[in-house]
């Protein structure tokens, strides 16, 4: 069955495009396009996403984006270009890599949980079950990508991230908790790796699993984090408050565009503003 928000999708996207055709978004911009898991069945609209960015000169690597956000890389014209990111270390991410990503020569990030990643067979399937997917459903045959894939994945030219340890919520632990999946989560990497990544991704993504406590233990240990929260990022987007679009690969093409284009970004303006407020709390600045 079509959602509403499907059948609506196309209409609010060609209001939004030609907006933007008239009101171009800030320059030196760029989104960050959050996917998940990328099973066999929709590898074909992936595909097709990173081509279609591709042709159009809007993709950008992890280093581009970093330089983006200390203000150093030149503004661009046009539609905001994307960095591509892949959360929880699906074994699924080492093929998409590999057959539509490395042949384009396009650069990704990879958030990993190296607490789960050291797990095996059926004790690896239940964490995923239990941590990622919150206990809603189980994993099935989905398992995550091996220490060896992960530093072919780096060795290719991709970027690390962290993901905390074991991927639990953050909102629900206390200062022990957070150093043990926060920073122990980056001494395991560092000593799988070789250094810890500036990278970190907080789990679950939304502004209600993340707090200042959090935010502030992240920065202990990693220069930017992402999230969740829809928006764009520039060099005025607080490192610790970075925003993320998830695009559905299963959904109509009219829908994983206004993912891709910024479409939905009014709805998240509340969110942006709260995940800012919290981020500045972290470090201590002024409200």
């Amino acid at each position: 069955m079509v959602s509403l928000r499907h059948t609506l999708a196309p209409a609010w996207l060609s209001v939004w495009q030609a907006g933007r055709a008239l009101v171009p978004g800030p320059a030196g911009a760029f989104r960050i396009l959050l996917f998940h898991d990328v099973p066999p069945a929709e590898r074909p609209a992936f595909a097709a996403l990173v081509r279609d960015l591709h042709a159009a000169g809007r993709l950008i690597s992890p280093k581009q984006a970093e330089d983006m956000l200390s203000g150093t890389n030149p503004s661009r014209r046009g539609p905001p270009p994307c960095l591509l990111s892949f959360d929880d270390g699906f074994a699924s991410n080492v093929q998409v890599a590999q057959d539509i990503l490395d042949p384009l020569d396009v650069k990704a990030l990879f958030f990993l949980c190296p607490g789960l990643m050291d797990l095996d067979g059926d004790r690896q399937g239940q964490a995923i079950a239990a941590n990622i997917f919150d206990g809603k459903r189980t994993a099935g045959d989905l398992r995550l990508m091996s220490w060896r894939q992960a530093e072919t994945l780096r060795d290719k030219g991709h970027v690390l991230g962290a993901h905390t340890r074991d991927h639990l919520r953050l909102t629900r632990l206390d200062a022990a908790g957070l150093a043990e999946q926060v920073g122990e989560g980056a001494r395991l990497l560092a000593q799988r790796l070789g250094q810890v990544p500036p990278w970190f991704a907080f789990t679950f993504g939304d502004v209600n699993s993340v707090d200042a406590a959090a935010l502030a233990e992240i920065s202990r240990h990693h220069r930017y984090c992402r999230s969740g929260v829809r928006g764009l990022n520039s060099a005025k987007t607080h490192p610790l408050a970075l925003r993320a679009d998830h695009v559905e690969l299963a959904a109509p093409l009219a829908w994983r565009r206004m993912g891709t284009e910024g479409a939905l970004d009014p709805l998240y303006r509340r969110q942006r503003h709260q995940l800012d407020q919290l981020a500045r709390m972290a470090r201590g600045e002024k409200l």
